[in-house]
């Protein structure tokens, strides 16, 4: 069963996010919808996040997605399996279903997948946070034009990418700036971390993905060690609850582990210890001095030197890829070791002009992300949503309003 409902006070809607941050993303937003229309029933193939965002509604949760997303040949593969049984699944969830529309959200290694799926079945598509979002040239990223009704994008210059290849996009900023973040709320962290007021924190966060957390976790052990000896400093873990079990392997017993409690760590620190991602840009926007890291396991290593390399990619960390500039120090490969972690982590910690000057960076980079815009992130693509489906209409004075 597909197509629109003619009852407009009803309306079946389908999220589809695999990723972490995706997930967190689309929860968000299914509560804003749900928040604005209580009869909706909504639906997910996703993380816990958005299951627990669509409970209230009444819809359900196809799948749990966790641990789905992949970067690389050789973490693709690995994960085809499980990928190709949530795909099977899915599909046969929307022949059994009214579905009015489907949200995407991140995950464009699946998502994409499924586009000329819901074209045929004549359900419109909402894309939040488009594949290649923060890719400034090229094609990759713009072959969704066509498949797709309506897309929210973080980024101002992926607007006018997918726009100018036909498609209707909009850009509503990022979400990540919608937690109010206060010196009080600091403090109180501090305080609860049992930090005194002229103690040094260091926050690490080693990944969401076990891979991540088997290749980083040890190294950033082995700086935080040296860190201990040398600056004095105090460390924080911050982990998916998933992790937490394995990543106490990783860590001395004296060192707090916060499952789920990253943006807790991060304010709360002085310098922060990132693995490259999105964690890099929630950094940025907390304001938490950072020095971003990345390596692989071997397998990952060979591919990267055979397939990537080659390309000589300016720029990994997001707020670096933002500004187009290397305002954050990256840690990659070879150049990811405890030593140069530690010394690149002492340097911040202890040189304030160099601080002063990656907060400075961080003001550009949230005026990047939408901070001047008037309306959230969430909230915009939640109103994107009611035009897609007909339920908003423009007034004479260029406002919107529902559709009663």
């Amino acid at each position: 069963m597909n197509g629109a409902n003619e009852n407009t006070a009803f309306r079946s809607i389908l999220f589809l996010a695999g990723d972490v941050s995706g997930d967190f993303y689309a929860a968000r937003l299914a509560e804003e919808i749900h928040a604005r229309h209580p009869c909706w029933k909504l639906h997910a193939l996703g993380g816990q996040n958005v299951a627990a965002a669509i409970k209230p509604t009444g819809g359900e949760w196809i799948a749990d997605t966790g641990g789905c997303s992949a970067i690389g040949i050789a973490a693709v593969l690995s994960v085809y399996p499980r990928s190709h049984w949530l795909s099977a699944k899915m599909r046969r969830f929307v022949a059994a279903h009214q579905i009015d529309a489907v949200i995407m959200c991140d995950w464009g290694g699946f998502n994409c997948r499924h586009l000329r799926f819901f074209k045929r079945l004549g359900i419109p598509v909402l894309y939040y946070f488009p594949p290649r979002s923060w890719q400034r040239t090229g094609l990759p990223g713009l072959g969704i034009a066509p498949l797709v009704s309506r897309v929210a994008t973080p980024f101002e210059w992926s607007a006018r990418r997918l726009t100018a290849a036909g498609c209707e996009a909009e850009w509503v900023g990022h979400p990540l700036l919608e937690s109010a973040h206060t010196p009080r709320q600091r403090v109180k962290l501090r305080q609860e971390f049992d930090l005194d007021a002229d103690e040094k924190l260091v926050a690490l966060l080693p990944g969401s993905r076990t891979t991540e957390l088997n290749v980083l976790a040890p190294r950033m052990a082995a700086a935080a060690e040296m860190l201990r000896r040398e600056h004095s400093a105090k460390f924080i873990v911050a982990v998916p609850d998933a992790l937490a079990a394995r990543a106490r392997r990783f860590f001395p017993a004296a060192m707090r582990i916060v499952p789920g409690r990253a943006a807790d760590a991060l304010l709360a620190c002085d310098v922060a210890i990132v693995k490259t991602g999105t964690a890099t840009l929630e950094a940025a926007v907390i304001g938490a001095p950072q020095v971003a890291v990345y390596d692989f396991e071997w397998v990952r290593r060979i591919e990267w030197l055979l397939l990537w390399m080659w390309k000589k990619i300016p720029f990994v960390a997001l707020p670096n890829i933002i500004l187009q500039r290397m305002a954050v120090p990256e840690l990659l490969g070879l150049d990811c070791r405890a030593e140069a972690i530690a010394l690149s982590v002492g340097e911040l910690l202890e040189n304030e002009v160099q601080r002063g000057q990656m907060l400075a960076a961080y003001d550009e980079v949230r005026r990047l992300l939408g901070a001047a815009l008037p309306v959230s992130a969430t909230k915009r693509t939640a109103e994107m949503l009611d035009e897609m489906l007909g339920l908003r209409r423009e007034t004479a004075r260029g406002e919107t309003a529902l559709e009663m």
